[in-house]
């Protein structure tokens, strides 16, 4: 049997109509989820792209969280315990993370190709910046000055998609059109293992025309993006109807990466494919759209963020729902039993599939998602600061290393209740942090937190697994053509 593993970067649980968005047009997802089984509570863990990556490839926890740092040569990682098991392994992203900056993503799979025009692209250096024929100022936001546009971010996304002129040329179609010609050039294959990685969609939220006329519904809107609305938004001077704006940019670009999507479910279908291989569709967290005032993501992880749409879709084509809580960990197992494969020593994930068609609850009770703990520091100073956040079946609490200082959400609201359900804020922050303290923090980190931060907060502890990178190593994001 093959296995296809497809994520999709800023892809949130509650904006897919098979989830019960009434809204944003999906139809592909949907299609592909009407024969998959959808598990409701999913959740990031390492947060966000570089993090939850090696939180999947590798099944294991980052001691608690994973930080943003390279994947190591000698980590046994899922690409490589699958060809050692005699799969041939295809690595197929427009994600940049993966291999800008020295992320290591393409060394375990035995080929890989990168589609160059996602945002931290390094594509190419020019003497100006050119302008994508869909990008035109507009009156809606006057309110703000260029100076988003002068960011390295948005220069280098505009010079890597210079010569963009059809629907064909966008990057996140250039993916699904690969991803829909492997599946043809390997019809006949019962061994393979693809990974798709789609950036879309993530920042900056620029779809096509035809997509973005789909929401925004102003007379006479030709649906044309000012390129000032894809970086500072200052919820202070925006206006109503240019917040408005940038919501329908996320969800045109969510149905433009839909659209493209459903390239590969042709091919998985036309190829006969999906009679022999199992694919899995999620997203490696969500973002907020105007939530709190705020747009993309940030920290805590809030549900906006964290909650992840989940399906699995497999050859014996049963369907159901499922409530079993997953984290990234979790699929590096569940792929192993798909194909009766035993796991290698260290896995720290669980299957989630067989207890969901068993009608089980599976191996979690609560699920962890957050940043590096190196921001602990800062936290811990304030004494009153968020850690991480741990989700449940029906709530999410943002976990202060004082309960009383902690804060309480139920799932699908954004209200804090914590004065309303105390008993439940003890419950959950209990288990959180019995659960963190399974994940190998260091055990001077651990004190403090069990101590309620009334202990002295430790030094020289240890706030990730103990590889601090490459001698010389930095993310990239604040260097992107450094000189210029």
């Amino acid at each position: 049997m093959n296995v296809a593993y497809i994520v999709i970067d800023t892809l949130r649980y509650d904006y897919i109509g098979a989830n019960g968005n009434d809204w944003i047009e999906t139809p592909n997802i949907d299609r592909f989820a009407s024969k998959a089984w959808a598990f409701d509570r999913a959740f990031c863990a390492s947060f966000p792209t570089i993090p939850y990556r090696t939180d999947v490839i590798t099944g294991q926890y980052g001691a608690p969280f994973h930080a943003w740092k390279p994947l190591r040569h000698e980590r046994q990682t899922l690409p490589r315990t699958l060809a050692q098991q005699g799969y041939a392994t295809q690595l197929l992203h427009d994600t940049p993370h993966l291999v800008n900056g020295g992320h290591n993503f393409d060394w375990p799979f035995h080929a890989w190709t990168f589609i160059r025009g996602a945002e931290v692209d390094r594509d190419w250096i020019m003497d100006h910046v050119p302008m994508p024929e869909n990008w035109v100022k507009e009156p809606l936001f006057d309110c703000l000055d260029d100076g988003a546009f002068k960011s390295n971010m948005l220069r280098s996304y505009a010079r890597a998609n210079r010569n963009r002129k059809t629907l064909g040329d966008w990057n996140c179609a250039k993916l699904f059109n690969t991803a829909a010609q492997f599946l043809k050039d390997n019809a006949k294959r019962e061994n393979f293992f693809l990974w798709v990685d789609c950036f879309d969609p993530h920042e900056p939220w620029d779809a096509p025309p035809e997509f973005m006329k789909k929401y925004d519904k102003r007379p006479g809107y030709d649906g044309n993006i000012d390129p000032r609305s894809l970086g500072g938004r200052n919820k202070n001077v925006l206006s109503d109807a240019a917040r408005q704006h940038i919501k329908d940019q996320y969800a045109a670009k969510l149905t433009w990466m839909d659209h493209c999507f459903g390239e590969f479910v042709d091919a998985l279908e036309s190829t006969g494919l999906d009679k022999n291989t199992a694919v899995i569709l999620t997203g490696d967290h969500g973002t907020n759209v105007g939530e709190r005032g705020s747009f993309g993501k940030g920290q805590p992880v809030r549900e906006q963020e964290g909650h992840v749409p989940l399906f699995v879709r497999l050859p014996e084509g049963d369907t159901g729902r499922s409530n079993v809580i997953v984290q990234p960990q979790d699929f590096f197992p569940t792929i192993l039993n798909i194909l009766g494969i035993d796991r290698p020593d260290g896995l720290e994930g669980h299957d989630f599939l067989t207890p969901a068609r068993e009608g089980g609850s599976g191996e979690r009770e609560i699920a962890l998602s957050g940043g590096s703990i190196q921001n602990w520091t800062q936290a811990g100073k304030r004494n009153k600061g968020i850690l991480f956040t741990a989700f449940d079946q029906d709530w999410n609490i943002e976990v202060s290393a004082k309960p009383e200082n902690s804060r309480l959400i139920k799932l699908g609201s954004i209200e804090y209740v914590q004065d309303q359900h105390q008993d439940v804020v003890a419950k959950l922050h209990a288990a959180a942090v019995d659960e963190i303290g399974q994940r190998g923090i260091d055990p001077a980190l651990m004190k403090w937190l069990r101590s309620g931060g009334e202990a002295e907060f430790p030094t020289g502890c240890s706030f990730f697994d103990g590889y601090p990178g490459p001698e010389g190593y930095s993310a990239y994001f604040g260097r992107l053509y450094p000189g210029e």
